[in-house]
């Protein structure tokens, strides 16, 4: 009474578009080719439940490449590219989490790389902020976009760091010219720069500053990329990059002043805060429209002093 069947799971009494995610959750590529012959209709099958996400979605969430290549291969794409809820095309969630299923889909829809999902973010953005794994990613639940206040919220996503190789194919790939890619922002005017910074990603920050970007650019708080700079350590690295304190205060769009925030001006739009410090000290959550935050502690005490 207790041994049970695994396939039992598959049941043809279970329907189609469950029994279809199923088995892309398993990876079974000879069950997930069965169930799409007996049912082409079924191919895209949207889940409400999983964010509108396609089959696509799933396979590419999930890093399973053989599977993926099969969807396409069907014509999962033939009519249109999938989006999900979020707008989120399925180039949009591999990128997060499989080098080979990003490169893949890159390769044949290059048009999806500058598209943006509803947070205003592109392909090259989300691969900024994580380093995908060089291997399958097994789990069924793999990362998506968070949700708008969770978008910098300083904590690196746990992946190993070498995004070159992905950002670098993104950035060939792409229709658009790749000036245009690193000065793209999302709905909060922050760039691609902007997410590696936030999110630790060092060698996003080089291989984007590489191709270049610009470290000067602003979002809509006009705080630039090195103001987000997850440690210490990381705003050393990013201002070594770029020349750190050896701009002028005047050069240009750099902005790099004291602890690598920009010296308020009207220009900016932004308010004096109180002791004539002329630097905008930001609290917590005070002016970052979507979660992103400047760095706690000792930043701001330096960007304090910098007078």
């Amino acid at each position: 009474m207790g041994n049970h069947n695994p396939n039992t799971l598959l049941s043809t009494n279970v329907d189609v578009p469950v029994r279809l995610r199923r088995a892309i959750n398993l990876n079974d590529l000879v069950l997930v080719k069965r169930i799409v012959k007996n049912n082409p209709d079924r191919l895209k099958n949207p889940d409400l439940d999983d964010n509108g996400n396609t089959s696509l979605h799933l396979a590419a969430k999930l890093g399973f490449l053989d599977i993926a290549q099969f969807l396409v291969d069907v014509g999962h794409e033939d009519d249109a590219i999938s989006r999900n809820v979020s707008w989120d095309t399925p180039l949009h969630l591999a990128v997060e989490t499989s080098i080979p299923v990003a490169v893949f889909l890159a390769t044949r829809f290059p048009q999806c790389i500058p598209w943006k999902n509803k947070q205003g973010a592109d392909v090259i953005m989300l691969s900024a902020r994580t380093a995908p794994p060089p291997t399958t990613n097994t789990s069924t639940t793999g990362p998506t976009s968070p949700p708008p206040h969770q978008l910098f919220s300083n904590q690196q996503h746990q992946a190993p760091a070498f995004p070159q190789l992905l950002l670098s194919t993104l950035l060939h790939l792409s229709p658009i010219p790749t000036k245009i890619l690193l000065t793209a922002a999302d709905n909060d005017g922050n760039t691609a720069l902007h997410y590696a910074s936030a999110y630790g990603q060092l060698k996003a920050i080089r291989a984007l500053l590489a191709a270049g970007a610009n470290p000067g650019a602003r979002n809509k708080y006009s705080w630039t990329p090195v103001a987000y700079s997850s440690t210490v350590q990381a705003e050393v690295y990013f201002k070594g990059l770029v020349g750190g304190t050896s701009q002028s205060e005047g050069g240009g769009d750099g902005g790099f002043v004291g602890g690598g925030l920009r010296r308020e001006g009207e220009s900016a739009g932004l308010s004096r805060s109180g002791g004539g410090s002329g630097l905008r000290i930001v609290r917590n959550g005070e002016g970052m429209g979507s979660g992103m935050e400047t760095r706690d502690g000792d930043a701001r005490r330096r960007a304090g002093s910098a007078e």
